[in-house]
């Protein structure tokens, strides 16, 4: 079988190639089996033009539902589908969070037949998922497991980087939750005017999930520099003092900088708590996915500051 471990990065602008990208799915109908077999093809690059990228994907995606169908039971069928939904989260632009969602279930589906037990890959490209949907624990378990099975795949690098992050992260918050800094930061932010679409609320009055119709004002305490392309890692701290992480996709380095005034519109907030080898994580989170969604010292960001995501394969013959 040949194996496709996904990898995203970040582009400026248009999603670029990197490496060789995978026209994925390319289906053959076998009469004698009665299903389909999946012949994944390399390409050098993608066909010009973002609509006959997409087109590509939905294509692979209908085909791999089409091969379900048939066989509700082939985890290899269930595999490709994964894949699919995950390149096509990727080519239109990384924002759908339906698409990874949809393509963590496809992988599960695939986890529960026994012929895929021995696929690394379909660890590691479940594990980038949960990784992008900041399931640390999940993806933590999911690169370790692709490491057992392959250690070629540079999944326990995977494990070290989210590990360095993630206590980077911890120490920080310890170090900072009550210093006089943060006193002197999150002075003003009381002060600051909203855009009357939003109500001020702060962190502590947030739900799990999406917060519509609401904006947390803060104060950037540090930037947090780490191994990883994605996401960008900020220390925050609204105004009633409470730091917490903020987790920044689909924007440039140098959009956001320590000591800048955020305004963060509908804030995508979580609590995240959980043990990871004997050491234990607890923090608030707030993602940003898109530039609209950040105010910065009261100016608005320019699409300028945004980038897009692009994905590549690492063939593994």
């Amino acid at each position: 079988m040949l194996g496709f471990v996904w990898v995203a990065a970040f582009g400026r602008k248009e999603i670029y190639c990197q490496q060789r990208i995978v026209s994925i799915l390319l289906l053959a109908r076998v009469q004698t089996r009665k299903y389909f077999v999946c012949c994944q093809c390399l390409k050098e690059e993608w066909p010009k033009g973002s609509e006959n990228q997409a087109e590509i994907v939905e294509e692979s995606i209908k085909h791999a539902k089409d091969a379900i169908a048939l066989d509700v039971k082939d985890g290899n069928s269930w595999y490709n589908l994964g894949n699919a939904l995950l390149t096509s989260f990727f080519v239109s632009g990384a924002w759908d969070h339906s698409k990874l969602l949809q393509s963590l279930k496809a992988y599960q589906h695939a986890e529960k037949d026994q012929n895929m037990k021995d696929n690394p890959d379909l660890y590691f490209n479940c594990a980038t998922v949960n990784k992008y949907l900041e399931n640390y624990e999940r993806a933590l378990s999911g690169f370790e497991a692709a490491a057992l099975k392959d250690p070629s795949l540079n999944a326990t690098e995977e494990v070290h980087r989210m590990v360095n992050v993630l206590n980077k992260l911890e120490t920080l918050l310890r170090g900072h939750a009550k210093s006089k800094r943060v006193a002197a930061l999150t002075s003003s932010l009381s002060t600051v005017n909203l855009n009357s679409s939003y109500k001020r609320t702060s962190l502590d009055m947030l739900s799990d999930g999406l917060n519509k119709a609401v904006a947390i004002v803060g104060k950037v305490l540090f930037f947090v520099k780490h191994e990883n392309v994605t996401p960008l890692y900020y220390l925050v701290c609204d105004s009633s003092q409470m730091c917490f992480v903020l987790s920044v996709y689909g924007m440039r380095s140098d959009a956001i900088k320590e000591e800048d005034q955020l305004m963060l519109l509908e804030p995508y907030y979580r609590y995240v708590d959980f043990a990871w080898k004997e050491k234990h994580y607890q923090f608030k989170s707030i993602r940003v996915d898109f530039v609209e969604q950040v105010v910065v010292n009261g100016k608005a960001l320019s699409s300028l500051n945004a980038v897009r995501s692009s994905i590549y394969a690492q063939h593994k013959p």
